[in-house]
């Protein structure tokens, strides 16, 4: 059977896992096509990288011809295994970031990746809360699972940037405000006690051209489908006096 690519309106709350996947594996491919990953490449310095939620590996393979040495991580088997064979050079694991156990932190401590990416969190049908509004509650997830990532960031001493990636629509001509929006909610909704912060001056944008960001219908004109990117530093101690 043909598998037929989900429209814009689908619901959220109802798609198959399976339409789930071949819709992420299509979009990365979208994603890459237009430089997406290389341009979220260059907001990454560091040489030793943790990539959290690597998908089917098409940011993995970016961040290796980026020159980086990669540890991913993501929750699903079918796609590390995917990814491991698009990347054989890169290191894999098994984990779900809300459950965080030793062995890992030891692993992660051993590796001393010096920077995390967390770029484009999927948001399966089955994760997501049913008791908001489905809009809310992929925005929702999203959110819970970049404050577990960040969360995990707190604890590996060695990571010093934390870069967060969405996709987002706006009028360009307000990417300023945007900036100062994003900064705000990733504050108050993702960082929490971790030690790291954020400001406007560290997030950046970048256009999209559908069809990775399909406009809903009834958008008002001038909206145009937008990558964000925020880099989140470590705050260091202060010394005591």
């Amino acid at each position: 059977m043909k598998q037929q690519r989900l429209d814009h309106q689908t619901s959220a709350l109802a798609e198959p896992i399976a339409d789930t996947l071949a819709r992420w594996s299509t979009e990365a491919l979208d994603l890459d096509k237009q430089g997406a990953y290389d341009w979220l490449c260059s907001r990454v310095k560091a040489a030793r990288v943790l990539e959290i939620g690597c998908g089917f590996g098409a940011s993995t393979a970016a961040l290796f011809r980026h020159g980086k040495r990669v540890f991913a991580l993501d929750n699903r088997m079918d796609c590390l295994e995917a990814a491991r064979a698009r990347v054989p050079e890169a290191t894999f694991g098994l984990a779900d970031i809300r459950q965080i156990h030793a062995l890992l932190i030891q692993d992660l401590a051993e590796f001393a990746p010096e920077a995390m990416v967390l770029w484009i969190a999927g948001a399966p049908a089955e994760a997501l809360p049913r008791d908001v509004p489905e809009h809310y509650a992929v925005m929702q997830y999203r959110l819970a699972f970049q404050q577990a990532a960040v969360a995990l960031a707190g604890q590996v001493s060695s990571i010093r940037t934390v870069h967060v990636a969405d996709r987002t629509a706006f009028p360009w001509a307000m990417k300023d405000a945007g900036r100062e929006t994003m900064a705000q909610l990733i504050t108050t909704s993702v960082i929490g006690a971790s030690p790291f912060r954020v400001t406007p001056a560290d997030v950046q944008f970048r256009k999209l051209q559908v069809p990775v960001a399909p406009m809903p219908k009834g958008a008002p004109t001038g909206i145009v489908p937008v990558l964000g990117e925020a880099t989140l530093h470590r705050i260091e101690p202060t010394a005591a006096t």
